[in-house]
């Protein structure tokens, strides 16, 4: 397990590194003509480098004890973390070391909020609104959707490479790119059999996709192997 030290220098390379990469990359543009996201992460590595050089030198710090009041608010949290605890052995820490689990969520919110420059600059309420998205009630689908773009885009390549090698009579030359031009549009018409056929698949591949740790092994992505 690696130490304190060697996770802040690991860590401060990293974003180095990166913060190296955006400078270079956009050394050439002014402030304001910056992407805000660009801006924002720029900022939030200059923030984390600051974090990570913090040496805490005040010896009453090391010495301050934490007195949390056990009202019914903070036993229900307490012994909710607890069950997620059990439930996720991985962690390392146990439901019953009251100390281990307030470092574990302290630990967890400083790394993965604080120490990470795309989340460091973001408000309470834009932090919120992110954990919104991660916690969508479909995210997986959601996924899928992002994907059949891609799908979508390859299907109609082929569809139209099959129409051209079945239908279409090609010279020495295999002059496809003007034939392409005049005789083929590049998006389903949606009242066509084909589209319907692909809306079809489109399902049927959300369903595989979603259910695909069902199946068994040998078999594979969409077809059934007998």
């Amino acid at each position: 397990m690696q130490t304190l030290r060697e996770f802040r220098q690991k860590l401060k390379s990293k974003n180095q590194n990166r913060l190296k990469y955006l400078q270079t990359k956009f050394k050439n543009y002014s402030d304001e003509n910056l992407d805000d996201h660009v801006a924002d992460e720029l900022r939030g590595l200059m923030n984390v480098t600051e974090v990570l050089d913090y040496e805490p030198t005040d010896e009453n710090l090391f010495k301050r004890q934490i007195a949390i009041k056990t009202s019914r608010q903070e036993v229900w949290y307490r012994e909710t973390l607890k069950t997620w605890l059990a439930q996720h052995p991985e962690t390392g820490v146990s439901g019953d070391n009251n100390a281990g689990m307030y470092r574990f969520a302290l630990n967890f919110f400083v790394n993965q909020v604080i120490l990470n420059p795309k989340n460091n600059t973001l408000s309470y309420g834009d932090l919120l609104k992110g954990m919104d998205e991660i916690n969508d009630a479909d995210p997986m689908l959601n996924q899928i959707n992002k994907q059949m773009a891609d799908l979508k885009e390859m299907t109609s390549f082929i569809a139209a490479m099959d129409y051209l090698e079945n239908m279409q009579d090609f010279g020495p030359a295999r002059q496809i790119d003007e034939i392409i031009q005049t005789n083929i549009r590049s998006e389903i018409d949606e009242s066509s059999q084909y589209a319907k056929d692909y809306n079809a698949y489109q399902k049927r591949r959300k369903n595989d996709l979603a259910n695909k740790r069902h199946r068994r092994r040998g078999e594979g992505m969409e077809f059934k192997h007998d």
